[in-house]
């Protein structure tokens, strides 16, 4: 196993993959998520989406762990959104076992046009108290969808974070929010991806060595953070997810 190791092992590839991590890391120090968002896109440039995922695994469960217990408040993460949590977590296997035979540009267009239709809304000014009201309905349908999602593109955490914000968390809350879904979620998609054969030596090697860039910019991004208020923190998550779902229907479409 070491000998192959060394083998298929590619500085350019490492590289890049570090690359991407500085940058992702960047945005996920600043609005607690983003990493696999910012990441995905440029390693897939150089290696298959179920090889891009997999390296993510490491680094997902690692930093949101570690955003998690800094940011606090995870027993009341827990009780305010459990149902959320609780759905993304079941879905997210389905989502991994149609990695290997569905098509996803179809899905990811989809999820995009989603995302930029109701952040659009958001920014504009319309208001979309409904989902406030009737948050204890909307969270496990908005879990399940994304948890099917999430487990094809390892993207299961952008409508549960615009659900959040949706619902007026404040700026520490939702940070801790965020956190405690991306650390269960990060640690079924691994669990998942190592049961379907994606995650191997390789990528938990990518993975690790990639944490070094991640932390630091984490680091950095959260300075930067605490000088932001909470209205300008709530519109840059939403420009964010706006141009997340931008960039993945031009990735989809440029991939049919």
């Amino acid at each position: 196993m070491i000998d192959q190791l060394v083998n298929d092992f590619n500085l350019y590839h490492l590289l890049v993959v570090c690359g991407a991590f500085s940058l992702g890391g960047l945005v996920k120090g600043i609005s607690s998520f983003g990493l696999p968002t910012v990441s995905i896109p440029i390693i897939i440039l150089i290696l298959p989406l179920p090889s891009a995922i997999s390296i993510l695994a490491a680094p997902l469960i690692l930093s949101n762990l570690y955003q998690m217990v800094i940011s606090g408040d995870i027993k009341g993460s827990i009780q305010r959104h459990w149902s959320l949590y609780l759905a993304v977590l079941l879905s997210l296997p389905i989502g991994v076992y149609f990695l290997a035979v569905v098509n996803t540009n179809t899905l990811t267009i989809t999820l995009g046009f989603v995302l930029v239709f109701i952040t659009s809304l958001e920014l504009l000014g319309v208001s979309l108290k409904f989902v406030k009201t009737h948050q204890k309905i909307i969270a496990p349908m908005v879990g399940v969808f994304s948890g099917i999602i999430g487990g094809m593109t390892s993207l299961f955490a952008l409508l549960p974070i615009f659900f959040l914000v949706a619902i007026g968390l404040e700026k520490d809350r939702f940070v801790s929010a965020v956190s405690v879904m991306l650390f269960s979620g990060s640690v079924v998609l691994a669990i998942s991806l190592q049961k379907a054969n994606h995650l191997g030596p390789l990528e938990i090697v990518y993975g690790l060595i990639g944490m070094i860039p991640i932390m630091t910019f984490i680091w950095i991004g959260s300075q930067l953070r605490k000088r932001v208020d909470q209205i300008l923190f709530r519109k840059v998550v939403l420009i964010l997810i706006f141009i997340v779902g931008v960039s993945m229907i031009y990735r989809a479409t440029i991939g049919f």
